[in-house]
């Protein structure tokens, strides 16, 4: 095999892996399944929770969980193997919310960046961080009182290894 062509399979393997989201162990000092691109997905239903609710991680944790808020800007991950807890701010100006009078209906939506602070369990050595969009609907006049319906959808992605 020839040098140049032997670089550019090195090159074609390196830019999949980049493009891929999934560093190289050697890059990260982890190995590659407990390092790469992450994904959360939270989902309620219920507007006591305050954030809370199911949490589903896609990416080096891979399982479902419980997302549990601490104060305005952290939240505990409860999983199985572990806890992570992230630390969340919105974007200046990102926060909107809109009511109607008539149809009770309201809608508010977010987004910031997320970093994960800390970590027990497999996750003790947690590190990550990335974006997040929050989407929140319902039907309620009295802001006084719990919606009749309600649903809220948080969509987090990054960067995260433990």
């Amino acid at each position: 095999m020839t040098t140049s062509r032997a670089r550019a399979l090195v090159l074609t393997a390196a830019l999949t892996g980049v493009m891929l989201g999934l560093p190289a162990s050697s890059a990260t000092g982890q190995s590659a399944a407990a390092a790469g691109h992450q994904r959360f997905l939270v989902i309620s239903t219920d507007p006591s929770e305050e954030g809370g609710g199911t949490v589903a991680g896609f990416g080096p944790i891979h399982a479902q969980g419980t997302d549990v808020a601490i104060n305005a800007h952290r939240d505990r991950f409860e999983f199985p193997a572990g806890n992570v807890v992230v630390r969340h701010h919105a974007a200046k100006g990102s926060t909107h919310e809109s009511h109607d009078p008539k149809t009770c209906y309201f809608r508010f939506r977010e987004r910031g960046t997320w970093t994960a602070v800390s970590g027990t369990g497999a996750y003790a050595k947690v590190d990550g961080r990335g974006t997040y969009r929050v989407q929140g609907h319902g039907f309620g006049c009295d802001q006084h009182q719990p919606p009749k319906v309600f649903s809220l959808v948080i969509r987090a992605r990054g960067h995260l290894g433990y």
